[in-house]
């Protein structure tokens, strides 16, 4: 058979065969981000521990699959942009900003208080677009029972984040998230986050210094290892 007849059935044979579908790429995950927390204690010494709290909540948040969590360095770069480093609280519509330039479609965000030795923690997910809380979630405890206290947090709201991203499922969680220390004194954690915030005021000698000792004082704080790790980098 003559070539430029054999293709010309090749071409009537392919344009009779039925049209393969084209599967759409999937959507993206759904992003949340972790803000800080506001502190309404008469104790200044743990105004600062809003950062080691939001760190902690965004490693264990990572573990959530289906949804991308904003780095806290991120955070960080937009509130100094927005000249609110500083700032001790967010209302609703500075919340909501924040959330829009972090690209988030949920935000994590409350306060906590410390009254003698015990800590009230209250947070909510936030979805940003139209304001709607989400889920809310209090809990109380001893001082000295921080970690269970962030624990019982991350175990309450990284189950609604979990249940928001059912459908966007893509891939398994990495596998190399921190896992959290067996205990964590509340001395220490309060130290580890005056470290984040020592790095945040480009203090990093300082900062390391800290971590160095937090790592010192709490070996199996894996956080805490991976921060200084980066740091000197």
């Amino acid at each position: 058979m003559p070539r430029p007849l054999l293709l010309f059935l090749l071409t009537l044979l392919t344009a009779a065969l039925p049209a393969q579908a084209v599967e759409p790429p999937p959507p993206p995950p759904p992003t949340a981000a972790v803000l800080y927390f506001d502190y309404a204690g008469t104790d200044a010494s743990l105004a600062v521990l809003r950062k080691g709290l939001a760190q902690m909540l965004i490693s264990d948040f990572a573990a959530v699959p289906g949804v991308h969590i904003v780095e806290r360095d991120r955070l960080q770069e937009v509130l100094q942009e927005q000249k609110l480093s500083k700032s001790k609280k967010f209302d609703p519509s500075t919340a909501a900003r924040l959330g829009k330039l972090l690209g988030a479609k949920y935000l994590v965000l409350g306060g906590y208080f410390s009254l003698g030795e015990t800590l009230r923690v209250d947070a909510r997910v936030v979805e940003v677009e139209t304001g709607r809380v989400l889920k809310s979630v209090g809990v109380g405890g001893k001082l000295a029972d921080f970690l269970e206290i962030e624990q019982k947090l991350s175990r309450e709201l990284g189950g609604q984040l979990d249940e928001l991203t059912l459908t966007s499922r893509l891939s398994e969680p990495p596998h190399d998230i921190p896992k959290p220390p067996m205990q964590l004194a509340m001395a220490t954690a309060v130290r580890y986050a005056t470290a984040l915030d020592l790095k945040d005021a480009g203090k990093r000698k300082e900062a390391v210094a800290e971590l160095q000792a937090v790592v010192a004082q709490q070996p199996d704080f894996a956080l805490a290892q991976a921060d200084l790790q980066r740091m000197l980098r």
